[in-house]
Formats: C-alpha cells, structure tokens, sequence
C-alpha cells in the first residue's frame, strides 16, 4: 500500500510540476518548457508526459481502492472471527455472565470501528507518503521554500496533539457509552411483555430516551473534536502560506515557472497534510474501539474451557463426592454433596427456590467446575473426561425451551450433523411431540418462525426433550420442565420420562409434586446442602420440608407418596416454597 502511494504521488507531483510548466509556456509564448530540474522540453513532449503522468496517477489510484477494500474486507473477517471464536471457546460460565447485548455490540459496531480505524490509519499512511513525495519534489524545484513549509507543518502538527489525545479520550467514554446501551436494549427489549402487562411503556420510553441522550451526546463532543481539528489545520497552514508568498514578494522572485510549480506542489501538499491531519483525528476516535475488542478477545482466550482426554465406557454410575461451589469466596451455592447414581435410575431433585437445585445440574452437566469435591464418571474425575464424549452421552432440557429460527428438524438435530432423519423421527415419537409436528404443512420441515413461535409452550418444550433425546444419551437431566405447562403437555411430558426410565438414567429438578411420580429416589436440597435421599416414602417421613409440601395439598390421602402423586397430576401442585 505504502509503495502503490508513494508511486501514485510522484506520478501527481510530475504531473503538477508539467502542467505548471505548460501554463506558464502557453501565457509567455515560449516553445519549450523548462528548464525543470536542468530539463527542457518541447510543448507536444511535456503535453505527452502530463498525460502519461495522470494515467500512472489514476493507475496508482485504482490498485490502491482496491487494496484499501480487501483490506478491511479482511480485518472485519480476521476480527469477527478472532472474537466469536474466543467466545464460544469458553466455558458455559463466562458465557451465562458476559452482560446482555454486549457480544451483539462488539461484534457490530465495535468491529467496524475496527475497519474504519484500520482505513484511517490506511489513509493516514497513504497521505504521510504522498505528503513526503510532495515534499521532495518542492525540495528539488526550490529548497529554500519547501523547507521553510516542511518547518512550518512540522510546528503545525505540534500544536494539535493536545487536540488528537482529547479526542482519544472522548472516544473512550464514548465506547463504553455504546455498551452500556446496547445492554440497556437487549435488557428492556426481553421484557417487552412485562412492559405491556404492567404499563409502564412510557417508563420504557423514557430510559431508552435518557440512555440514547447519553450515548449521543459523548459521541456529539468526539465528533465535534474530530471534525474540527481539519479545518483547523487548514486555517493554520493556509496563514504559514501566505506569509510565504509575502516573503517571495518582498525578497523578489526568481523564475516564475519554477515560483508557480513551488506554489501548486505546496497547496497540494497541503491538502496531503490535511488529509493526514484528518486520518489522525479519525483513528484516535476509533482506537478505543480497537482496545475493548483486543482486551475482551485476551479474556475470552484466557479463559478457554479445557477439556481432558478420558473416554469411559459408559456414563455412570456417577457419583458425587463431596461437591462444593461457590459463586463469590465465602457465598457457597452448594456444600459437601455426595450421592451416585446408578444406571437406568431416575431421581427427583426437590427444595425451595434458591437452594442449590440448578447450580447441582450445572455441575453435573460440566459447565461449571466444583469449587471444591469430586464428581466421578464411571470412577474417572469429570474433569479428566472429554468434553465432545460427555455432550454425546449427558443431555439437558431446561425450564425455558429455546429454539432456532428453522425447521422443526433443524431445531431437533440442532447442529449434530450425525443425527439422521430416522433418529430425529425417533426422538420427536419419544417426546410426544411427532405426531403436532406432522400436521404442519412440510412435517418435520415445516419452518416453526421466529424462535420457534409457531409452536405452544407445552409444544416447545416437548420439542426441547426431542432434542435432548436425538442423540441417545445415556442421562438426560431436566430443569422443572413442566414448571408453567398446561396439564395435557406435562402429561405427556411425564408419559415420556415413565418410557424412558431404566432405558436412561434420569435426574429431573421438580416443581410440582405430580412430575416425581416416576422417580426411584427423591433428594432435597436446602440451604445448598443435600438434607435427604432416599425412596419417595422414606424421603417422606425424613424431610419436614417433603413432608410439609404434600401436607400443602390439603388432603385425606394416605401418607404414601405414590397416591399423593397420582392425586396432584392434575392439580400441578408446586414444591418450591
């Protein structure tokens, strides 16, 4: 690039000098033109070598466009890439806290702050070099003058540094302003029903209103900054050469054909400096653009999730021992579990809201990494095991189902290459979802809109189990999966795990009493400690917190579980209080 310019501007600066010469020929009648650097040339021949110069020139100019556009075709590409990569290459931890929005942003905006700080310093390399072929061609037609500009631009860039930091340091307010927004967005726009049911559209308004002003207004000073510093530095190079052109007038001029070519070359040159002047400006506005994308890139590569070698020949039994996690030194979230689970066995996980249930199921699934104890695979630490060997074999359905904008069987398959037609019709039969889906008008490839908003809730969620069961796990693991279903879909939610226990080892976290009906064993979990486990009618007897939950149901029944059980199907009681 530096090359292509520099050529492209020599080219300019010849032309230039030419052209003043054939002027200054033309208004004086002379046959020739010259001297030029102890060159004289006929008019045809000078006519001939401008023309040959512009062409070079315009050559130079076209090679260079296209250059400047691979380029930041490339940097976009590099960079988006870099940074989505080293995302999805952490573990599920510092995924579920990156704060809302904030990928969407720098992958968007930030990235093409990127590319424009990139095309900035490309035009600021491109003026630099085009500047210093201007300045040597003006140093070889008249030293004295040139030199005496080469100082005055020289004082000129000096004295707006001070401007290019102020508009350094704006940009930084102004990149953590666009965070903070687009966090702001991505918050408010996922509680759009919230908005609606509680009427406070206005409150909506106005905070997307005062967080935009904010946003505005840090970028309105930048832009100010940056857009004045050109004009300035015209304003300022304008005056250095008119007090040139008032020294030539009272030192005397020489050659006039070599006065008009130092002129013509100076004012090019300045416009080379303003071009410059700008650039700068431009890149220190976008730089802190730049930062944020390096130093978020650095964190997400430091923190890769790691993945061990270890194949067992199976997935259980599993057995916790000693399993402690906490959220912030001090704040443990779970404490001391032990327990195994042995093959085909299903268990139920019960307790109050906030007692441990989910930070469990994140331990045993492997996205997060116990503080302290062991979780063991087949006798093998889970840690050691590998990550793609433990996704085929262990599965989760969680409390919100969360779809793809696709096809019913791009929602099943999800990404799993591997899984043929035939295992996603399996798994959609197995969830009780099949037969809804083939009434739509492709079947399974009927596109389900946007996330899947064709589709019920109780339909969403059945298609979430399908999805877990496609790849034939061994266990399947399930967060209060019927918590806010209708009664026919979490009966035939439950009428799925009852066909899948002792084919597949199952641990289900419950809301409603009527959902545990199929487990082997049932665990209570308080206060992040495991307070009982055991069979559903010694759980019963052992745990108050069981005890007062069925007590809740106001009823007559015998104390057996089983009875309770089939008693509350329909009523969907809720343990979670």
């Amino acid at each position: 690039m530096s090359v292509v310019s520099l050529i492209g501007a020599v080219f300019e600066a010849l032309f230039l000098v030419a052209l003043t010469g054939l002027g200054m020929a033309l208004v004086s009648g002379a046959t020739t033109v010259g001297p030029m650097w102890g060159q004289s040339l006929s008019l045809g021949s000078a006519l001939a070598a401008a023309a040959a110069f512009l062409l070079g020139r315009t050559a130079m100019v076209v090679i260079g466009a296209w250059s400047t556009a691979r380029l930041n075709a490339a940097v976009t590409r590099e960079e988006r890439a870099r940074l989505a990569h080293s995302y999805l290459a952490t573990g599920w931890a510092i995924q579920h806290n990156e704060p809302a929005g904030r990928l969407q942003e720098l992958l968007t905006t930030f990235i093409n702050r990127v590319t424009l700080a990139v095309n900035a310093l490309n035009q600021a390399v491109v003026a630099a070099v085009s500047l210093t072929a201007f300045l040597v061609a003006g140093l070889l037609v008249d030293a004295i003058a040139t030199a005496a500009a080469l100082g005055a631009l020289a004082l000129i860039a000096l004295g707006l540094i001070p401007l290019r930091r102020r508009i350094r340091s704006g940009a930084v307010a102004s990149a953590k302003s666009n965070l903070n927004f687009a966090g702001s967005i991505s918050e408010l726009g996922a509680l759009a029903m919230e908005m609606h049911t509680f009427g406070v559209r206005k409150r909506f308004v106005e905070r997307i209103d005062r967080d935009s002003d904010v946003t505005v207004e840090t970028q309105r000073r930048v832009n100010f900054l940056t857009y004045a510093l050109a004009p300035i530095y015209v304003s300022i190079a304008y005056s250095a050469l008119l007090v040139g052109v008032g020294a030539f007038a009272l030192v005397g001029s020489g050659e006039l054909a070599v006065i008009g070519a130092v002129l013509l070359l100076m004012l090019r040159a300045l416009a080379y400096g303003q071009q410059l002047t700008a650039s700068m400006g431009a890149l220190a506005s976008h730089l802190p653009f730049l930062d944020s994308i390096t130093s978020t890139t650095s964190f997400y590569e430091n923190h890769a999730d790691l993945s061990g070698t270890e194949q067992p020949q199976h997935a259980t039994p599993l057995e916790v021992v000693n399993l402690s996690y906490e959220y912030a030194p001090g704040k443990n979230a779970l404490q001391g579990a032990t327990f195994r689970v042995e093959r085909g066995e299903a268990v139920g996980i019960v307790g109050p809201s906030g007692a441990g249930k989910s930070t469990l199921a994140q331990l045993l699934l492997g996205v997060r990494r116990p503080t302290h104890g062991e979780l063991l695979v087949s006798g093998t630490p889970l840690n050691d095991i590998d990550h793609a060997w433990w996704a085929k074999r262990v599965t989760f359905v969680p409390q919100d189902a969360r779809l793809l904008t696709g096809s019913a069987a791009e929602n099943i398959r999800f990404f799993r290459d591997h899984i043929d037609d035939a295992a996603v019709r399996d798994a959609a039969a197995k969830a009780h979802i099949l037969d809804d889906l083939e009434k739509l008008p492709q079947g399974l490839d009927s596109h389900l809109g946007e996330r899947g908003g064709r589709l019920s809730g109780g339909q969403r969620q059945r298609l979430a189990i399908a999805r877990a069961l496609a790849g034939r796990p061994e266990i399947l693991i399930l967060d209060e999966p019927t918590s806010s279903l209708d009664a026919v879909s979490e009966r035939l939610i439950r009428q799925t795990l009852s066909e899948l226990k002792g084919e597949t080892t199952i641990l289900i976290i419950a809301h409603r009493l009527s959902t545990l009906k199929f487990c082997d064993r049932i665990m209570v979990v308080e206060r992040g400690k495991i307070t009982s486990l055991g069979a559903p009618q010694t759980v019963q007897k052992e745990s108050p917190f069981f005890r007062r939950s069925i007590d809740s149901l106001d009823t007559d029944l015998p104390l057996g579980f089983e009875s309770i059980a089939v008693s509350s199907q329909e009523e969907g009681t809720a343990i979670d209080s």
